[in-house]
């Protein structure tokens, strides 16, 4: 897996994370096992590759917002083995309402990218990616639209963390997880890990 961005793009996305949100981040992972450098490792392989785009022309509120990705098990070719498959297991199980309001959402953040509108249901939200199957037990986040705000953002993805901390006690194998398992959760481990190495480089 290649690093979705280049050490430049890396070290800019890293500057504006540490530049708005350092005593947000800072405060996350005190007395845990992790740092600032891994919330931003992880920020730059889920989701920098977009936004990094946007610094020089979006405010940290709006760029929060637009971080709705991931649009597998609807986008044409791709599949998804996690709830909800796509859009219309999500509709059967959640509603027109809720459903329509997701995929609204994916739409304003197609057209930012430039984008026609669709009707994808995309499955990743928030600057970490919060994947839509915890809808079943924190359907909240994503009906109150919660990814706008990094400590939310924050939260969910320190929760995750220490989840998988408590049974791996191993930095590589809790980022691994945190993506999942096989070749590409090594992979994705492989970046991060890469990704931390340059967030140590900037001291804001």
């Amino acid at each position: 897996m290649p690093l979705p961005i280049s050490k430049v793009q890396a070290i800019k996305a890293i500057t504006w994370l540490k530049t708005n949100y350092a005593s947000q981040l800072k405060q996350a992972v005190k007395n845990t096992p992790f740092s600032i450098d891994t919330l931003c490792g992880i920020a730059c392989q889920e989701t920098a590759n977009v936004w990094v785009f946007w610094v020089d022309k979006k405010t940290p509120d709006e760029i929060l917002k637009l971080c709705v990705f991931d649009a597998s098990g609807d986008f044409p070719g791709t599949q998804r083995s996690a709830f909800p498959k796509n859009a219309a297991a999500f509709r059967t199980k959640y509603g027109d309402v809720f459903t329509n309001a997701l995929i609204a959402e994916a739409n304003v953040s197609r057209k930012a990218r430039g984008y026609s509108a669709a009707q994808y249901l995309y499955k990743g939200y928030g600057i970490f990616q919060y994947d839509l199957q915890h809808v079943t037990v924190d359907r909240v986040f994503f009906e109150q639209k919660q990814w706008y705000s990094m400590d939310k953002c924050i939260e969910k993805v320190m929760k995750e963390l220490k989840t998988k901390w408590d049974t791996y006690q191993d930095m590589f194998k809790t980022i691994k997880a945190y993506n999942g398992s096989g070749p590409r959760a090594q992979e994705y481990a492989n970046n991060v890990t890469i990704f931390i190495s340059y967030s140590k480089e900037v001291v804001i």
